[in-house]
């Protein structure tokens, strides 16, 4: 799965292509997404993922699903 492999780059760079997915309707790509949220952010200053600057930043070009 891509966003598998987006993660394991560890590049808080490519976070923005990640939030899109988290609204998937396949569980699977869902899962996915969330693993690697967390990959992408694992060599990163832990006060900037913790304040959720990246994450929150990165979520905002998501569409609201109602």
């Amino acid at each position: 799965m891509a966003v598998r492999a987006v993660g394991r780059l560890e590049n808080p760079e490519l976070i923005p292509l990640i939030p899109p997915l988290l609204f998937s309707d396949d569980e699977t790509v869902r899962s996915e997404a969330v693993n690697a949220l967390g990959q992408a952010v694992f060599r990163m200053d832990g006060d900037k993922v913790a304040g959720g600057d990246v994450i929150v930043r990165a979520t905002l070009v998501v569409p609201v699903v109602e």
